[in-house]
């Protein structure tokens, strides 16, 4: 369920997701194409199990189904409009169908319309390729300091349940049932349209500046005898609408540099934006990282090289003092993603009083990792960064960022490390993911035993030994809640896979 094996390549139900570290070879792959006919696939689906695939940008086998049934939505409304705008009641509001990327969301928010004003999300991911509604089933989130996550932002939802029927949900007509719908790790049905409420389109100014690493997360407190000073890692996020956070194993000994990358709204016009990189480069780059994967040997050089770029590219735009652009060119930031391994963790922030939280839980897990990588440095099992964002909690009852404190915020850090997807030998492919396997099970200790995280559904939590009893993180009302909706629309667990089935959730 892991890494792909070598064998039954010309199987014709074979799957892969995009990072390459999964397989599955169901049955077979439907490609419904209307509600008529997944509603035909699911009647005809009594006794077996049905999981659906989007873009495959899952770390974690949600998806995974071998022996059984893989519905690929891909087809779904194919040469119609996949995402719209529109108004009611005075919201702004988005729908779009399980086909449909975000790439197609954003074009359908912003493209001229003289009868609707362009709008946009208050959050997004980072990558437009991604499948939208496996992002929001998946309790994907953004960033955003006041901003919830993306899923939180779902104002109606579509399912075909088990029973064959297609089922409504709205925040108008069944608002109990929300919170539970929103998040639903493909545990409902197959969702075939949602609805998300957005804003007026607005424009961020991006400010980028690369700094020594205790200038943000103040010193390593394995060098002050575990004291932390988290003042600035406070005042960077709390006065800013959009922070993220990137260190690289090339940046340097001695703690390294952090890129940051903030975004705040303006009403400034468009100037100074960056062309993006060439195709050529962005497919010269995965290439490098996949050979990186497999050459411990020269990691040092290329991390190095790696690191340079970025750095000059970021002072490039620090000397113009940043640059202002329409939100989706500021938060789809990367037109294209390397084949990598990803866990992430939501770390809870507290809040401590009025405009004030404690994120010494953030600087504390930062170096955790960092201490890792430097320990040691000879395996540099971080290949590609470390990486924070931050946003509110959320409402979802499976959304990692859950919390019934409103005022509360969480911090998504990530570990991200190359992974040579087009190597066709499993067993280096396998000798290339174990300093990543040993990073981050060392490092869940720290995120998930001490800060008391939650790991993201959708990153490669799978590999934590001992398992992750992720059940026991979720409050039992919150699981009460979801499988009294649950046993509802599939009450024979049409849609569990092996992976969720063994995580105890579902009664």
């Amino acid at each position: 369920m892991n890494i792909p094996e070598d064998s039954g390549t010309g199987n014709q139900n074979r799957w892969t997701n995009w990072a390459g570290n999964l397989t599955s070879v169901p049955d077979a792959i439907e490609r419904p194409a209307n509600v008529a006919e997944l509603q035909a696939l699911v009647a005809r689906s009594r006794g077996n199990k049905l999981r659906m695939i989007g873009t495959g940008h899952s770390f974690s086998p949600l998806v995974v189904n071998n022996g059984e049934t893989l519905v690929d939505m891909s087809n779904f409304a194919k040469g119609s409009p996949r995402a719209w705008r529109w108004q009611d009641k005075g919201r702004n509001l988005v729908s779009f169908l399980p086909s449909a990327s975000w790439a197609e969301v954003r074009d359908a928010l912003t493209a001229p319309d003289p009868l609707l004003p362009q709008m946009y999300l208050s959050s997004t991911g980072a990558l437009a390729s991604i499948n939208a509604t496996g992002f929001v089933a998946a309790g994907c989130h953004g960033t955003g300091w006041n901003q919830r996550t993306v899923s939180d932002f779902v104002h109606a939802i579509e399912f075909v349940a088990a029973d064959g029927q297609l089922h409504v949900f709205s925040q108008d007509t069944t608002p109990d049932d929300m919170a539970a719908a929103r998040v639903s790790l493909g545990a409902l049905g197959v969702i075939t349209k949602l609805t998300l409420q957005v804003e007026p389109l607005y424009n961020l100014h991006d400010e980028e500046i690369v700094t020594a690493t205790e200038s943000i997360m103040g010193p390593n407190p394995q060098s002050t005898g575990g004291e932390i000073r988290p003042q600035n890692l406070h005042k960077l996020v709390t006065e800013n609408e959009y922070v993220e956070l990137f260190w690289f194993p090339g940046s340097g000994y001695n703690n390294g540099q952090i890129w940051v990358k903030k975004f705040n709204r303006t009403t400034d016009e468009p100037r100074d934006i960056p062309l993006r990189p060439d195709g050529w480069i962005d497919k010269m780059a995965t290439s490098v990282m996949e050979w990186t994967a497999t050459n411990p040997i020269l990691w040092p050089l290329v991390l190095s090289a790696a690191w340079d770029t970025i750095s000059d590219r970021t002072k490039a735009i620090e000397a113009k003092n940043g640059f202002v652009a329409p939100a989706p060119r500021v938060m789809f930031y990367a037109d294209q993603a390397f084949p990598i391994l990803d866990l992430e963790v939501a770390i809870p922030i507290p809040a401590t009083g009025p405009g004030t939280w404690d994120v010494g839980n953030v600087v504390r897990a930062w170096y955790a990792a960092l201490n890792y990588a430097y320990k040691f440095q000879k395996d540099f099992p971080l290949t590609t960064c470390l990486h924070a964002r931050f946003t509110r909690t959320s409402e979802s009852l499976l959304s990692p960022a859950f919390s019934t404190a409103a005022e509360d915020r969480v911090c998504w850090m990530e570990i991200l490390s190359a992974y040579p997807k087009s190597e066709p030998d499993a067993g280096k492919r396998a000798q290339a993911m174990a300093p990543h396997l040993a990073m981050i099970n060392a490092v869940m200790a720290d995120w998930v035993g001490v800060r008391h995280g939650r790991p993201h559904w959708a990153k490669n939590w799978q590999y934590i030994t001992p398992r992750v009893d992720v059940k026991a993180l979720y409050p039992k009302e919150n699981l009460d809640k979801f499988n009294a909706l649950r046993s509802r629309l599939d009450p024979e667990g049409m849609f569990q896979n092996h992976f969720l089935a063994s995580q105890g959730l579902f009664s």
